[in-house]
Parts: C-alpha cells; sequence; structure tokens
C-alpha cells in the first residue's frame, strides 16, 4: 500500500521535490528538534528535498546533531575512529553477529511514516566497518536531502498532478 506525503512548493527552487518532516525517531524515541529545522523561510531557504540524484543524506545542523547524539548513544557494537572514513560514526561489524543497529523514521506532513532499514543510513566503507551515511549541513541558506541511499527497496511515485510523494516498499526487493 502506498503511503502520501504532499510535495511542497518552495519559490526558490520551484524544480526541487520538497517534503515537510514533522518529526524524526531513532528506534522509536522522537528526537528534540524543533520543527522551524525542516521548513523553508520566507527567502526559501532550508526545507527538505528528495533527491535521487545526490547519493547521501544530509540534514541541518540542530537535526543532525540530535541525530548522531542518538545513534551513538545506541549502537551497541565497538566504535571505529577514523577520520579517513569522513563519517562521524562507525562502527566495527566483524564480529559475525548480526549487528542489530539502530532505526530511525520520519513523521512526514499529512501523517505518513518513512522507515527505511538501517542498510539504507549505516553503509559498508570497509571489511567489517560501517558508517553512518548522514552528513551536515550548516549553512543557514542550504537545505536538508533524503538521498538516493536512504531511497533504495522503495517505489517512489512523484505525482505533481496531486501536489504528493507515494512510496512504498510492496514491490520492491525488500531486504
Amino acid at each position: 500500500m502506498m503511503s502520501f506525503t504532499p510535495l511542497l512548493t518552495n519559490p526558490l527552487s520551484p524544480t526541487f521535490y520538497y517534503v515537510g518532516i514533522k518529526s524524526v525517531f531513532v528506534d522509536g524515541v522522537k528526537l528534540p528538534v524543533n520543527s522551524s529545522v525542516w521548513r523553508f523561510d520566507g527567502n526559501g531557504n532550508g526545507g527538505t528535498v528528495v533527491d535521487s540524484g545526490t547519493t547521501l543524506s544530509f540534514f541541518a545542523m540542530p537535526a543532525y546533531r540530535e541525530m548522531l547524539t542518538a545513534f551513538k548513544g545506541r549502537v551497541k557494537l565497538p566504535l571505529v575512529s577514523d577520520p579517513a572514513l569522513g563519517f562521524d560514526l562507525c562502527v566495527n561489524v566483524s564480529g559475525g553477529v548480526s549487528p542489530g543497529l539502530p532505526r530511525m523514521s520520519f513523521g512526514l506532513v499529512g501523517g505518513s511514516v518513512f522507515s527505511p532499514p538501517s542498510s539504507n543510513y549505516f553503509i559498508d566503507v570497509a571489511d567489517g566497518v560501517k558508517c553512518l551515511a548522514l552528513q551536515p549541513v550548516s549553512a543557514t541558506s542550504s537545505f536538508s536531502v533524503i538521498g538516493n541511499l536512504m531511497q533504495q527497496g522503495f517505489l517512489l511515485e512523484f505525482d505533481r498532478d496531486k501536489s504528493r510523494l507515494g512510496f512504498t516498499r510492496h514491490g520492491c526487493a525488500v531486504k
């Protein structure tokens, strides 16, 4: 069954597919992110874009900081500290057991929930090492981006006529 959220129009960037995030959860716990982080302002700055042409997902610094803190507090695997990897949170998964990584979900405008599997945001970067594939956006004029790794395994329907984005995992190769 397809879930829907409205596509929002940003006068500054009318060709982008903006969606409204209301809340973000890690392992079912709502993170304390001010709702203003997810909206664009009167100048068209901010907001959240769904973009298949961007690999990683990028989030405004206040939201990113909360996400990173939540993940760090819930990961039960040994941390890997290697700045060369380019990520703020990496874990050693070489123990051979299922890693059991924290789950993230987004409450969207319209009441739908986007819940990608952890494999969409904890990616393999080296043998036995997975990293949280999220990056911060610090400029206030920038927008958050849900990139194509986060979208994997979902069927997305960009319905411009009805100004909505539909998404489902049914009919896709579910991991």
